[in-house]
């Protein structure tokens, strides 16, 4: 009949468990994005690879990002944290059941009878059995746990996407940024090498008296000017080299025979880029979707903490063998169960349980808040990157012009002051001109490249 009774007890605690107290979590939806910088001129609404860097047909930068996803120690770090918060979530979803431990244990003691003289007696007992502890849900305490666990996994998750995307991106900007500093040494190098013959010139021309020792020390000055610009290139192309060997896992230097200067840089895209329906792209950003995940936390936490200003109840149990004599543990008579219902309620707290409920749920709406900051700022990414891209895609188209007008004077300054039917200062001039084009072209190039990589992380960096 007790038995009976405690099972009936059970089974209408749990009918009562489906009453969760505190807020149901409905998870913000916001509006399809109008984005304002997506011309078609410049974007197509092809959806791009799910690999997007296979657009820039690079097998070296493939190989450098396919490298950091299995060895950047960030990704396994945030893998491990996944790891950690589903093995919690794990934990916390068993509180739904009623939480069963073995026990066993002997005791043997020589104790004094209080009261009843000086004797002493030996004493021992034995127990062997299973212990049991369940709080029966009354309120939603443990179903809010529960929901708060599962959002912490899911949040956990987007870090880790977001640690995924942040790597490829990382690593290709990186890729484009040493491979701007490389051509632009290529292009000083090339530019002293130019200015050297221009030197031995203006030497020759004063050593048979038709030049001015004016012009020779101008141009010795122009030289060094060129030679002074290379060792900036040199620690850009380093630095990035080292960041790419540690973004794979790899200690700096590890790449060096990979990452040689290419013969042939990697030209910027001409092509319209194609960005996909930009509109919706809020719901590929890792970054909404962890924050999404963390208000739906607090917001469950707002439950808990509702649900601690009602009792509680806990049930603990025994069920096995007990017996003050080992030798008779085993025996039909050693067979020994108990049931303890526990109710606790801070009947004196409340003040603090109101206070606490209060604390919880001024945290759900800053939650509330940083998400919305959140999807404010990833708008406000790709807008910035869409129109740093589509203006440097015409600053390009500009450069390009300059430096074939810049290369083509400096190419007739040369000619005319062997003639003799132009100044020296001409020709600095020209030269001037044409270094500064095609450093600014090639800066240009670069910067359109990590362009596109900012456009692809503030999309999401995955169509998968």
């Amino acid at each position: 009949m007790n038995m009976l009774r405690l099972a009936l007890v059970a089974g209408v605690s749990l009918g009562l468990a489906a009453c969760a107290v505190g807020p149901d979590y409905k998870a913000p939806e916001p509006a399809p994005v109008a984005v304002l910088n997506a011309d078609p001129q410049s974007f197509a609404v092809a959806t791009p690879d799910a690999d997007w860097w296979q657009g820039f047909q690079d097998p070296v930068l493939a190989d450098l990002i396919q490298r950091a996803k299995s060895g950047n120690l960030d990704l396994k770090a945030s893998v491990d944290r996944v790891k950690q918060s589903r093995a919690l979530f794990d934990d916390r979803r068993l509180d739904q059941f009623p939480r069963v431990t073995s026990e066993g244990g002997y005791t043997r003691s020589l104790e004094q009878v209080p009261g009843f003289g000086t004797k002493r007696d030996n004493v021992q007992s034995a127990d062997l059995g299973f212990d049991a502890n369940w709080e029966i849900d009354l309120f939603g305490h443990v179903q809010r746990s529960v929901e708060a666990a599962d959002a912490d996994a899911g949040a956990s998750e987007a870090d880790a996407q977001d640690v995924k995307v942040t790597v490829a991106a990382e690593v290709a900007r990186n890729y484009f940024e040493l491979r701007g500093a490389q051509q632009r040494r290529v292009v000083a190098e090339a530019n002293a090498a130019a200015q050297r013959e221009t030197l031995k010139l203006t030497e020759t021309r004063t050593s048979i008296g038709q030049g001015d020792p004016t012009d020779v020390e101008s141009a010795k000055a122009r030289l060094a000017a060129i030679e002074a610009t290379i060792p900036d290139f040199v620690t850009a192309e380093t630095r990035a080299n080292y960041r790419l060997a540690v973004l794979v896992g790899e200690r700096p230097g590890a790449l060096d025979s990979l990452l040689t200067p290419l013969k042939d840089q990697p030209a910027p895209l001409v092509k319209p880029l194609p960005i996909g329906d930009a509109s919706g792209f809020l719901r590929r950003r890792p970054d909404v979707q962890a924050a999404e995940r963390r208000l739906a936390g607090e917001t469950a936490r707002v439950g808990v903490a509702t649900a601690d200003l009602f009792p509680r109840v806990t049930v603990t149990g025994f069920v096995g063998l007990l017996s003050g004599d080992v030798s008779k543990l085993f025996t039909h008579g050693a067979g020994a169960y108990s049931v303890l219902p526990t109710v606790t309620w801070p009947a004196l707290d409340l003040g603090g349980a109101h206070a606490r409920l209060r604390a919880q749920e001024a945290k759900s709406d800053e939650s509330l808040a940083n998400y919305d900051q959140t999807v404010l700022r990833a708008i406000e990414d790709l807008e910035t990157a869409l129109v740093s891209y589509r203006q440097q895609q015409t600053q390009i188209r500009s450069l390009a012009d300059q430096v074939t007008a810049a290369r083509r004077a400096a190419e007739l300054a040369q000619i005319r002051y062997k003639e003799g039917t132009a100044d020296f200062l001409t020709l600095l001039d020209a030269q001037r001109t044409q270094l500064a084009a095609e450093d600014s072209l090639t800066a240009a190039e670069t910067n359109a490249n990590t362009d596109i990589v900012a456009i692809y992380k503030a999309l999401g960096g995955s169509w998968a």
